[in-house]
């Protein structure tokens, strides 16, 4: 008998199989019918997707997980010396020391591989059953426009799940290697289920980009009351979201050119719907339907579109505690144990947010607002200065900086997780103009990133533009799981930060994962059988 996992695992869900755990399943005469009788059927398939996505419990959502890797390998972040007596999660250690090469990280497992290819099996399941139906699965001319955009969803959603697989299992782009199982299409019974083909991040990545144009196209740009179904408007996929999400994934395969018309898309395209007009904090305050107004994507805890639960809570995405302020729990940076992980003495002196001498933080980090909204600094215990509390289950002997992006609504597990914003859009097309020598509007995308932050513009010279850039977009995007991703799309290096002086080559094979056992023990492909 193979446990339900294992199937899960290689992406393939039967919506009808809840109950079955065997393969005896697989051996019917005959697959069991699609359970999609009208479009109010179809559009919990989704739901489902997105939902998938989430894992089962906070530990195990790819959205938080998946930010660890981005954080933890890069350079803007270390392991608190002070919490090395705390014991602090091994496998961030590791990934911390960049000593993952040829093994696996457990951590990433149930989260990244099992719910991405959970979500990927939930899309294919869906997409097969409105593509083998020619796009009008209920032969009803009404129900057309709202059919492309539930597939709209589900390519989107296939294409996130991709996407971190491809993050956190392969190595970075371009490599041929064939790596991760690969699958567009539903199996249809056992033995076809655990031999999947094997793609390399070429083969994913072009698949990505495939399934984002193809979102892209098919979705509407926003939510239209008496038009769309109402859990649409509670953080699902749009048109501007797939391209977004596209422009990131282009610029990461170093089709600058392309990203750059997404970009454009996005930022100025978007009919008003997303700008930069609100503080930063207004991002990350939101619970229910509410967005700050530069959220293109978010992921919302609230019960209208299925995602959250019965009680709108229980699958809050974890793993951010580990470097934020607080826990989803609690507003009190005193109740939260597992914090562990402090920016870097690097970042904050190349950001120009503390002093390397005393280690006191500047008039540059006060005059911030994401500084003074978005981190939390705190002194040593008897310190005499700033704000003095014990940091979860270690006293600091000196001043730390941590995150304080997440659980920020002030209720207990209920803040939307912003997932793609304009800031970001923003600072990749100040980076593409910027290399091409547009530096008038590279420039003009950095100072408005600036400006919203309370920032005067640029002064410095062209030749230093990128660099400014690339400083703004650490400040922008801490935390977030950017760094290691966004210098891998410039191949460039990754700084060894409060490490050492080096660098480790932005294409080192510390920076994935190898594939979960059991998945190499299941499926044929990974033998050579068939």
């Amino acid at each position: 008998m193979k446990n339900i996992r294992y199937i899960i695992s290689i992406g393939i869900i039967i919506a009808t199989c809840t109950a079955c755990d065997n393969e005896e399943f697989f051996e019917l005469e005959a697959p069991p019918q699609a359970p999609w009788l009208s479009l109010s059927d179809l559009e919990k398939a989704p739901i489902g997707a997105y939902y998938a996505l989430t894992g089962n419990g906070g530990t195990m959502s790819i959205f938080g997980s998946g930010r660890i890797a981005g954080e933890v390998f890069a350079d803007g972040v270390r392991i608190a010396p002070d919490a090395e007596d705390f014991d602090p999660q091994q496998d961030a250690v590791d990934m911390y020391n960049r000593t993952t090469t040829g093994t696996g990280i457990a951590i990433m497992d149930r989260p990244i591989f099992n719910s991405g290819y959970l979500a990927v099996g939930h899309a294919n399941g869906a997409i097969d059953f409105i593509e083998e139906n020619n796009d009008d699965p209920f032969r009803n001319p009404a129900t057309l426009n709202e059919v492309a955009r539930i597939k709209g969803e589900l390519y989107f959603v296939r294409a996130y799940a991709y996407y971190w697989l491809a993050r956190i299992y392969l190595p970075a782009y371009p490599n041929d290697e064939l790596r991760i199982p690969f699958r567009v299409n539903q199996a249809l019974n056992f033995d076809e289920a655990i031999t999947s083909e094997l793609a390399s991040a070429n083969m994913i990545y072009d698949q990505i980009v495939s399934d984002l144009r193809t979102a892209k196209d098919l979705l509407p740009e926003r939510y239209e009351d008496g038009v769309h179904d109402p859990s649409f408007q509670d953080g699902r996929a749009n048109k501007f979201a797939a391209a977004a999400l596209l422009s990131k994934v282009l610029f990461h395969i170093g089709s600058h050119d392309e990203a750059l018309e997404e970009l454009n898309f996005v930022i100025d395209q978007n009919g008003g719907d997303y700008d930069l007009s609100e503080d930063p904090i207004e991002a990350w305050n939101k619970t229910g339907i509410a967005r700050g107004r530069e959220v293109i994507w978010y992921y919302t805890l609230w019960t209208g579109d299925g995602l959250g639960g019965s009680s709108g809570n229980w699958k809050h995405p974890r793993r951010f505690e580990w470097y934020n302020t607080t826990t989803r729990d609690s507003d009190n940076p005193a109740d939260n144990g597992s914090r562990f992980i402090v920016a870097s003495d690097e970042f904050l002196t190349r950001v120009g947010w503390m002093d390397p001498g005393d280690l006191s933080e500047t008039t540059a980090a006060l005059d911030d607002k994401r500084y003074t909204q978005l981190f939390s600094r705190f002194e040593p215990s008897g310190a005499g200065t700033g704000v003095e509390e014990p940091r979860g289950a270690f006293e600091p002997s000196r001043p730390y900086v941590w995150g304080s992006k997440y659980y920020r609504s002030g209720v207990r597990r209920s803040t939307n997780l912003p997932i793609l914003r304009l800031a970001d859009m923003y600072l990749l097309r100040a980076t593409i103009h910027a290399s091409a020598g547009g530096f008038n509007d590279a420039r003009s995308d950095l100072n408005a990133v600036r400006n919203r932050a309370g920032l005067a513009d640029y002064a410095g010279m062209d030749a230093d533009l990128l660099d400014a850039i690339e400083v703004e977009r650490m400040i922008e995007m801490a935390f977030e799981g950017d760094r290691l991703y966004y210098l891998q799309g410039l191949q460039k290096d990754i700084p060894d930060g409060d490490r050492g002086t080096g660098s480790t080559p932005w294409n080192d094979a510390a920076f994935y994962s190898e594939i979960p056992d059991y998945e190499i023990d299941l499926n044929r492909a990974f033998s050579g059988s068939d």
